[in-house]
């Protein structure tokens, strides 16, 4: 239940429960339930594979990126 705070239980069991019609006596269940839907929904989004870094090989360049003109180097004299 990690992640899942009291306060989202409450709110969401709030929401279930004016959504059944506000029926008296009915609070653990809606408690419950928004627990269930509120853990369903977390491990659901914790399931989702991250996506993987695209290699590319330093030869390759972006679509319209400017790439530097090599420069000349300077020899140096041998004495």
């Amino acid at each position: 239940m990690t992640g899942i705070s009291e306060d989202d239980i409450r709110t969401r069991a709030y929401a279930l429960w004016e959504a059944d019609g506000r029926p008296d006596g009915s609070h653990d269940a809606h408690w419950l339930q928004a627990l269930r839907q509120l853990t369903d929904e977390s491990e659901a989004v914790s399931a989702v594979p991250v996506a993987k870094a695209i290699k590319t090989s330093k030869l390759s360049v972006m679509k319209n990126e400017v790439v530097p003109e090599p420069v000349a180097r300077k020899r140096s004299k041998i004495a």
